[in-house]
């Protein structure tokens, strides 16, 4: 009796104290993983960082800051969104910039946070593109509407401005070819279609490339560029080459379409002068006749396939016109001529040695940043105007890669031509490229230089 009564009153005691104990325990910061465990060092907030810091951007172009450090997601603010709008809620870590036109540079701030409340801001300069949405294209022709005839010809079109739409006179802007069975016209018989050409804009901030469709090339979609060398800017224009054949569709061309000659002698005219003729369009292969055949001598009387050339090599015959007469295999025809004329010179003492002077090497020719012209090669002495052509290379250069003389023809002494390159696999070193140069008088004078790539 008196130990059941005794058990009953220390009861409540040992509960007191029993609650005491855990709470002494709890202070002293017993059990793994207590809250109030001094011993647990909280994670670190990683800083906020963003790249670039300050950039420049041009109007219609797209540009990327990218967040490097900090607690995802995040938010991107602009303080003139007229001007550079964003997107405030980040997919991922990647800003995407694309700001509208500006008619001056225009300095804006972006803002970035995490969602830890850590923001960093990036100086954004807005400066407008001098092609701003400038580039077009438009074929010669309305046979295939807006889209290009296969074997016809179109034209790139792009202006340049600056502030205020003010016209950008010699910009160098370049046109490549992107894809499609097309090419861009040059003035150079050597090589009278490219992949790439620089032209400087005109005095109204114009550029203008020519681009010629492949003969009988099948309807699929061609695309060129733009690019202001500049800035780097570039634009884009996508068109279609249409399949054509029929007689109106795909006319015959030929160039050049007339080559003078003219003789430094006033009683000789030109002998052993070489003028390619290349054709396009119509359905290969063609038939190539002279109406005067004694006047010049023909190469390559057939040829089998568009974009390849004939070759009249003058005899000292004067004509004022020869008439050179192409029949494709439909019975389509065109025509090209030739003229050999007198100068009106008397005839002069013999010319000097033929010399060619190229500029100090090293040259580089294709290296991994690209294709490089050989320049300014002079040519004195001898009997002007002077004919340029590539002879060869050793070795063969990569498969793509061309090189050729611009321009073909230099008119006097003292003048310079440029060895130009265009493809983008390197050339080996030592690499040797043959330029060979003829003269224009009586007894012509031919001359062969080598260059060596480094």
């Amino acid at each position: 009796m008196l130990d059941w009564l005794a058990t009953t009153r220390l009861r409540p005691v040992l509960t007191v104290f029993g609650l005491s104990g855990l709470l002494a325990l709890g202070a002293c910061g017993g059990g793994s993983g207590a809250p109030n465990n001094p011993y647990v060092t909280p994670p670190e907030t990683p800083a906020l960082t963003v790249a670039p810091t300050a950039l420049t951007v041009f109007a219609g172009v797209p540009a990327t800051v990218t967040v490097t450090s900090g607690v995802a997601p995040f938010s991107a603010f602009s303080s003139n969104s007229t001007v550079l709008p964003v997107a405030q809620n980040v997919a991922g870590n990647s800003i995407v910039l694309l700001p509208n036109k500006v008619l001056v540079d225009t300095d804006v701030t972006l803002t970035v946070q995490d969602s830890a409340g850590q923001t960093k801001t990036v100086a954004v300069t807005v400066k407008d593109s001098p092609i701003f949405n400038a580039l077009t294209f438009a074929p010669s022709g309305n046979d295939c509407g807006t889209s290009l005839c296969s074997g016809q010809t179109g034209t790139a079109t792009v202006v340049a401005t600056g502030p205020g739409g003010s016209p950008l006179v010699a910009r160098q802007i370049r046109f490549d070819v992107v894809f499609g069975p097309i090419g861009i016209m040059t003035s150079n018989p050597a090589s009278p279609l490219v992949q790439t050409l620089t032209v400087a804009t005109d005095s109204s901030g114009k550029a203008v490339a020519g681009i010629r469709a492949q003969a009988n090339a099948t309807t699929q979609p061609a695309q060129i560029r733009a690019t202001d060398l500049t800035s780097g800017q570039q634009q884009i224009a996508d068109f279609t080459v249409v399949n054509s054949t029929v007689g109106t569709g795909s006319p015959l061309a030929v160039i050049p379409g007339t080559a003078t000659i003219t003789s430094a002698s006033s009683t000789t005219c030109s002998t052993g002068f070489r003028i390619d003729y290349y054709i396009y369009g119509g359905n290969p292969p063609y038939t190539v006749a002279s109406t005067f055949p004694t006047g010049v001598t023909l190469v390559n009387s057939t040829v089998s396939a568009s974009g390849k050339f004939f070759e009249a090599i003058t005899n000292g015959t004067c004509v004022n016109p020869l008439t050179f007469t192409i029949v494709d295999s439909a019975g389509k025809q065109t025509t090209a001529t030739l003229i050999n004329e007198l100068g009106a010179a008397p005839p002069v003492t013999p010319p000097s040695a033929l010399l060619v002077t190229p500029p100090a090497g090293p040259y580089l020719c294709i290296d991994g940043t690209g294709p490089h012209n050989i320049s300014p090669i002079s040519v004195t002495g001898g009997t002007p105007p002077y004919n340029t052509s590539i002879t060869g290379t050793v070795p063969a250069l990569p498969a793509g890669d061309t090189v050729s003389s611009s321009p073909a023809i230099v008119a006097a002494s003292g003048g310079t031509f440029a060895v130009q390159f265009a493809g983008a696999t390197p050339t080996a070193a030592g690499t040797v490229v043959t330029v060979q140069v003829r003269d224009s008088g009586t007894t012509p004078l031919t001359t062969t230089v080598p260059l060596t790539c480094s």
